[in-house]
């Protein structure tokens, strides 16, 4: 009887054992488990991309415009129709415009300059009639083209362009028609607008012309600001005198007298305040980038001319641009945001940076070796760093480099397993 109760004992002793045996296994199980899994996931570092990037701080605020301007007096009053562009160069003595007695002489005068560009128009059909062309591939890239170039008229809102755009259109989808044996015949059309050409002439309407005194940039508007400030004056202006003109323009009261105007100098000035803060990051004789906010005007290159005094913690800020154009030329009081302090290289991590040898860089992962690359630092802020190289040196982080931001005990030439 005591040895049978001796084998239950030795029975529930190994049962025991047993027990704590595949606990003792189940623990080593998921121990090995977590340990692949960890395996599988650790990164003995981690690493960042290091991609080109542009950054740049700006401000938005108002300028007035200041150009070298000489308003034409005309000797006669009415109408006047301009002859050039606004923002066209003239030489001294081209006729620039022409002033007509009554708005029903100018719009007779319009007209007949219409049908002159309409009859040139189909005369130059007439000359392409029965040309024919086996290639009309250069004939299809100018559609499309002209078709591009009227869109993106749409789209940038340039309104006053599209009538030359749609001609464009016009003429190249016709051209094709000739060129692949479509019958057109322009002459009927060219035999009517001869007679009505004919017809307006005989009203024989009268004008006087307006000639340039001397070489200018032509604008068909004097608006009255040509004297609010002096254009020697410009590039000295303090503060509260920029403040005054941006705020209180003084017009002259004699607008009526002038016809039009020229552009003397080809440098004209944007005259704006910004907050004492930006006005600090420019300097005297960089290029900051213009754009206007409430016009079509293209965006341009503009020069720091003066940087003034401080009024208010307001300084104010004179600007210079020799660029001229339609858009431009039409320019007086203007909303502008003006982008500068612009710095592009590589971003970079402040945690990736580090000092080796008095030599400031990163360590980048090259397949599984770590190596040390120098950066020079153009800009810096609480997270990264923007980073240029200089030229014709090696060594310095490049393009697409796997930056370590993460990484313990990192010297150049160390294997990562």
């Amino acid at each position: 009887m005591s040895g049978f109760q001796d084998n239950i004992v030795k029975f529930k002793n190994n049962k025991k054992y047993m027990t704590i045996l595949y606990v003792v296994i189940a623990i080593a199980f998921i121990a090995f488990f977590l340990y692949q899994v960890f395996k599988i996931n650790y990164e003995p570092v981690k690493t960042e991309v290091a991609l080109e990037k542009t950054v740049s701080a700006s401000a938005v605020t108002q300028a007035f415009i200041v150009r070298d301007e000489y308003p034409i007096e005309a000797s006669v009053t009415g109408t006047l129709v301009p002859l050039v562009e606004d923002g066209k160069r003239v030489a001294s003595g081209d006729n620039v415009a022409v002033v007509f007695t009554s708005d029903e002489a100018a719009k007779t005068y319009n007209e007949i300059k219409e049908l002159e560009k309409k009859i040139e128009y189909y005369a130059s059909l007439q000359n392409k009639v029965g040309v024919q062309t086996a290639d009309i591939t250069p004939l299809d890239e100018r559609i499309y083209s002209s078709c591009g170039d009227f869109v993106a008229a749409v789209s940038s809102g340039k309104i006053d362009t599209l009538d030359s755009f749609e001609e464009k259109v016009r003429d190249a989808i016709t051209s094709r028609q000739l060129s692949t044996g479509a019958v057109i015949d322009p002459s009927i059309k060219l035999s009517e607008l001869t007679t009505q050409l004919e017809q307006l002439k005989a009203k024989n309407i009268g004008y006087s012309t307006i000639t340039a005194p001397h070489p200018g940039y032509y604008i068909s508007v004097a608006d009255g600001y040509e004297s609010a400030v002096a254009y020697a004056d410009v590039p000295e202006l303090r503060t509260a005198d920029a403040m005054a003109v941006i705020n209180n323009p003084q017009k002259s009261a004699d607008t009526e007298k002038y016809m039009c105007k020229l552009v003397d100098g080809f440098n004209w000035y944007f005259v704006c305040i910004i907050d004492y803060d930006d006005a600090v990051k420019l300097t005297k004789g960089e290029s900051v980038d213009v754009a206007f906010t409430m016009t079509t005007a293209e965006p341009l290159k503009a020069t720091v001319v003066n940087i003034a005094d401080t009024v208010d913690y307001k300084t104010a800020v004179i600007l210079k641009s020799n660029l001229m154009n339609t858009e431009y030329a039409g320019l007086r009081n203007e909303q502008i945001r003006i982008t500068f302090d612009k710095h592009t290289g590589y971003q970079i991590s402040n945690k990736a940076i580090r000092e080796v040898d008095g030599q400031k860089g990163v360590f980048v992962l090259n397949g599984n070796i770590v190596k040390f690359k120098k950066i020079n630092i153009a800009y810096s802020d609480s997270e990264y760093s923007i980073c240029n190289n200089p030229e014709n040196e090696g060594g310095f982080v490049e393009l697409y480099d796997e930056v370590i931001v993460e990484g313990v005990d990192l010297y150049d030439g160390k294997i990562i397993d």
